[in-house]
């Protein structure tokens, strides 16, 4: 069974160690970066124990015995993936604000008063595409785990939705805007292996420019 893990620079089993941590400014009008940036590496560790329990679970439900499914195999598959799914967008939407905050503060000499792309939604709504437009390739990644996670915690029609991947797992959801019959049913389909496979490439790109700036900037604070 192949799994496709978030690279963060260590697998589940390993504990943080300081060659996957970056040194942010520690003083902030938003607080600790550097506090921040480990709870994002301790989320997404986290993360990558829900894809792996996601796995073991889907393999038990589809290939196990009765004893498997009165043990909750589906259920314990199904949370986990939502818990991955929930924590990958989480961590998007701080990694956007971070790069946001640190590119003001370059450009302008002074943190923002008002951190405008706070979560994915609203940098689709101003439009802002990173520095040197590196948020740009990954649009439509942001948008597709934008339209899961709140599908997963917010959908009414979601909550009984009992379905799984037949061939590996899949992330399966349902949302109607405010569970209002005039919008029309949408339904997300995509393999797990696939939306973490393309998180690797939006989290590398975040993590190369922050890095690059931290040894331009060299914090000392």
């Amino acid at each position: 069974m192949t799994i496709t893990l978030i690279e963060i620079g260590k697998h589940p089993e390993e504990p943080l160690h300081a060659g996957i941590m970056l040194h942010l400014p520690t003083e902030t009008p938003y607080g600790n970066f550097t506090l921040k940036w480990v709870d994002m590496m301790t989320r997404l560790d986290e993360a990558n124990k829900q894809i792996v329990s996601s796995h073991e679970h889907w393999e038990a439900t589809r290939y196990g015995n009765i004893e498997d499914s009165l043990q909750g195999m589906f259920n314990r598959h199904r949370f986990a993936t939502e818990y991955a799914v929930t924590g990958m967008r989480r961590v998007a939407d701080e990694l956007i604000a971070l790069i946001w905050c640190l590119e003001r503060q370059k450009l302008d000499g002074e943190y923002p008063q008002h951190v405008k792309p706070d979560d994915i939604g609203a940098m689709f709504k101003i439009q802002y595409e990173g520095p040197d437009g590196i948020l740009k390739p990954h649009e439509d990644l942001l948008r597709l785990l934008n339209d899961l996670s709140n599908a997963l915690k917010h959908s009414f029609i979601q909550s009984d939705l009992i379905r799984t991947g037949s061939d590996e797992v899949t992330v399966i959801a349902q949302n109607m805007f405010r569970a209002n019959r005039k919008h029309p049913l949408t339904s997300f389909e995509v393999t797990l292996n696939y939306l973490t496979s393309q998180y690797n490439l939006f989290f590398h790109d975040c993590r190369k420019w922050l890095t690059q700036h931290c040894q331009i900037q060299q914090y000392q604070d």
